[in-house]
């Protein structure tokens, strides 16, 4: 199993990259481009390794600097195309600190020079070119593991792993498993949930497609703590289905319409995943075999809303859905109730 230390971007870095390796398409260059959830920027590269536990303290001891990565080119080597950054000393020196410190704890790595890419795509041929410049701050440090399933190889960070494992382990006791993903807003929650759907044959069922009905939404019901969601009609029409092991008749509520869809009907299958805000509440909780809590920083969790929602939305989130998040999440303590705990960003 491979594994690495790599920067890991946000999903809007990531699209740029996509439309870059889209150009290159377009262009007719042909080869083994890489899947959206792999590009990364390595490291250090261990290749096999059984101290990721050491590692991951490491990673963890040396602060990781406010940094800005500014995509300026894309080059190749031999067969292999990536995608180059403008000269950054702050990460040249973040890594030298970082290789100095595995070094000093005798963990092997491949210490080739590290020349900061993302590599795109494999088995190509052709020339150099430059880039309209993008920039993102929104990076974190991870430790990544190679795991190569029937759709092909994906790299899966190190403590996500203990997830997996979790979730096979339960599976093969009970023969079937509830997953639970509750967190702050932008966070990352929907995007853990499809990664685990990567390495499952599972469902996702999503709490914001409850929203409250019209005659729930009075000032008793949102003075609540997590009473802005209708966890009575998700309770009933998916959870009490799934551990009844049935089909499940789903109906989003349509905002547009203020009412209930007419719906999908999912087939019945032995892994589920709830994600959402609000989905390891008190009364749900006991439904569920693996809770999982993802925060974030507050600076980037703005950020991300207003990057994905607008300004005029980020407005509403912090002075309406943001209080009610975390009256919620101190009310019942929800991240101290929780199997794992991830967080976003630095």
């Amino acid at each position: 199993m491979r594994q690495f230390i790599a920067l890991a971007f946000n999903s809007s870095f990531k699209e740029e990259l996509v439309h870059i390796m889209d150009s290159l398409k377009e262009e007719g260059i042909e080869g083994k481009y890489y899947d959206s959830d792999n590009l990364h920027m390595t490291l250090a590269f261990f290749g096999e390794t059984d101290r990721q536990d050491e590692i991951m303290e490491i990673i963890q001891s040396i602060p990781f600097p406010e940094i800005t990565i500014t995509l300026n080119r894309i080059g190749h080597f031999k067969k292999i195309y990536w995608v180059g950054i403008q000269d950054n000393p702050i990460l040249n020196e973040y890594v030298n600190t970082l290789r100095n410190t595995l070094q000093a704890h005798d963990i092997p790595f491949d210490d080739k020079p590290f020349y900061p890419h993302i590599t795109i795509l494999r088995k190509a041929v052709e020339g150099d070119r430059t880039l309209q410049e993008v920039s993102t701050k929104d990076i974190k440090v991870e430790l990544l593991q190679a795991h190569y399933l029937e759709e092909g190889l994906k790299y899966l960070p190190y403590k996500e792993q203990e997830v997996l494992e979790a979730i096979n382990q339960i599976y093969k006791q009970k023969g079937h498993v509830t997953i639970a993903i509750d967190g702050r807003c932008g966070s990352g929650k929907t995007t853990l949930a499809n990664k685990l759907k990567a390495y499952f044959d599972c469902h996702i069922f999503h709490m914001d497609d409850f929203y409250l009905q019209e005659y729930q939404r009075t000032k008793e019901r949102y003075n609540e703590p997590g009473g802005n969601v209708d966890r009575e009609r998700f309770k009933k029409e998916v959870l009490e289905p799934l551990l009844n092991h049935q089909d499940v008749l789903y109906r989003p509520f349509d905002c547009s319409s203020m009412s209930i869809s007419e719906g999908t009907l999912y087939p019945y299958k032995p892994i589920n995943i709830i994600e959402g805000s609000y989905s390891c509440h008190p009364e749900l909780r006991d439904a569920y075999d693996i809770t999982i809590f993802v925060d974030i920083d507050e600076t980037l969790r703005l950020k991300r809303i207003e990057e994905r929602n607008g300004k005029e939305a980020l407005d509403m989130f912090i002075k309406k859905w943001i209080p009610f998040e975390e009256k919620y999440f101190s009310s019942f303590d929800i991240q101290n109730h929780c199997d794992f705990y991830f967080k976003a960003g630095r």
